[in-house]
């Protein structure tokens, strides 16, 4: 099985040898991750200037462009049919709304244009002061993934994954199994909330936690200390 991992926080980021670590146990791994930090880029793509695209390791490449441009880069230039695309593990969650404007899921979105299968992860904090826990990021997935690889999901169709901020004791049911749910995403919106500085510049400055949740659907399990997991087919 051969697999891509990228991400939106740059090649090298803890997150990413994270799920190299864990995506290594199961196939083939190729890496393909943007040169610098692309937090917050959607599915923007680079047309109108040269990218470089630098292998800094065996299989592992960093490019000056986007996490959507790293995957088209990877399809089309590293002569690899690859079966599965994972991008993560992002630092901070991707739910809701914050589909349309992720890096991390616009890489899975990108992999699903091409018909192949894909899975972004994001770890959810509840006080962004404190530090992640990267040890407990990897084993979710690392218990995780097998699962999601054995589902058989359209074409065009792509996972997305939320880990919330409990233990991973407090993550298990009485059986040891995940709590991990399938859910419908939320349609609420990011808050808009922004300070006005005295030169009239504006700053949001909403808190993430705070945010609008329906009842069962992602925003709410996730926040409630459950894995949530969407899928996204394309049209």
């Amino acid at each position: 099985m051969n697999i891509l991992i990228t991400n939106d926080d740059g090649w090298g980021f803890v997150g990413i040898e994270r799920l190299t670590a864990v995506a290594k146990e199961l196939g083939n791994v190729w890496v393909v991750a943007p040169e610098k930090p692309m937090s917050g880029i959607s599915h923007q793509m680079t047309f109108e200037r040269p990218m470089s695209f630098v292998e800094k390791a065996p299989q592992s490449f960093s490019l000056d462009g986007t996490p959507a441009d790293c995957v088209r880069v990877a399809m089309t230039q590293l002569d690899v049919d690859f079966d599965w695309v994972f991008s993560g593990i992002n630092k901070g969650a991707n739910l809701g709304s914050d589909i349309y404007v992720s890096g991390t899921v616009a890489a899975a979105r990108e992999a699903s244009l091409f018909n192949v299968r894909a899975i972004a992860f994001s770890q959810h904090l509840r006080n962004f002061k404190s530090p992640f826990d990267w040890d407990h990021s990897e084993e979710v997935t690392k218990t995780l993934l097998p699962e999601l690889l054995k589902r058989k999901l359209e074409q065009r169709t792509w996972l997305n994954v939320n880990i919330p901020d409990v233990e991973l004791n407090d993550l298990k049911s009485d059986d040891g199994q995940l709590n991990a749910v399938d859910v419908q995403n939320d349609r609420n919106p990011l808050p808009a909330k922004y300070a006005k500085r005295a030169n009239g510049d504006l700053l949001y400055n909403a808190v993430y936690n705070d945010r609008e949740r329906t009842p069962g659907c992602d925003i709410d399990v996730c926040f409630s200390g459950k894995i949530s997991i969407t899928t996204h087919t394309l049209q």
